[in-house]
């Protein structure tokens, strides 16, 4: 290799890390960014740099920031203003916050444990109650208010009123469900909710025992307090009650 060669080769590769780094940056933003707004997308770039986001994300969220800003500083605002501390945006943009849909859907089967629960403390405080103030009420529905019965009635119950809200929920795509449907899709929950509900209460014996009404009671008050610790827990929103 020549002298002539040898010189051109790191002048070649340091312009190609300089056209590198150029497109990287955000458009304009050396130019036409306000000092402080400027100040603020270089902090940026060099905290996207630090998290394992790809080139190709890190590059397209700052030109969507600097296009934003390049929009907005006319009217006297700053990057602070639109979107918090570095930090702040930063951990937006690695850990973005799921729309109601999707939060739905990713805790489906949290959802449905809320909602199974629900049924079960209604089961358990009702059949308690009959336990003390109806001993004919009490024996004529003895496979209904069977333990097993009550927790398999209350788990199908909680999968389908969570499957029904998610079905229920708009899309992601904006598209409604007509109302017919939701009627349709309700009815038909409830009716198979039924079906499990009377095949349930046709088990009676060891396989179903019937509890003391005072045990019923006892356990509809820690169901109670252990779903309102997995509501706080969750933040769920998609409930009966």
């Amino acid at each position: 290799m020549s002298e002539s060669e040898t010189s051109k080769t790191p002048r070649n590769a340091a312009a190609g890390a300089k056209q590198a780094q150029a497109a990287e940056r955000p458009v304009h933003e050396a130019t036409e960014l306000t000092k402080r707004n400027a100040e603020y997308m270089r902090q940026m770039r060099k905290a996207l740099d630090a998290t394992a986001l790809s080139g190709e994300k890190k590059t397209a969220v700052l030109n969507e920031m600097t296009s934003t800003l390049l929009a907005e500083q006319g009217r006297g605002t700053t990057a602070r203003q639109l979107y918090g501390t570095v930090q702040e945006r930063t951990e937006e943009i690695v850990n973005p916050k799921k729309t109601p849909v999707e939060r739905q859907k990713a805790n489906y089967w949290v959802t449905a444990l809320d909602n199974g629960l629900m049924l079960f403390m209604i089961f358990c405080l009702m059949y308690g109650i009959m336990g003390f103030i109806g001993t004919n009420a009490t024996k004529n529905s003895a496979g209904a208010n069977g333990i097993t019965a009550i927790l398999i009635t209350s788990a199908i119950g909680g999968l389908g009123v969570a499957k029904l809200f998610e079905y229920l929920m708009p899309a992601k795509d904006g598209k409604k469900v007509s109302l017919w449907k939701k009627i349709a899709w309700s009815v038909l929950a409830i009716i198979v909710w039924m079906l499990v509900f009377t095949t349930m209460s046709m088990i009676q014996g060891p396989l179903n025992p019937v509890l003391p009404g005072i045990a019923y009671l006892i356990i509809a008050v820690v169901v109670f307090f252990a779903r309102m610790w997995l509501k706080r827990r969750f933040n769920i929103t998609t409930s009966m009650f």
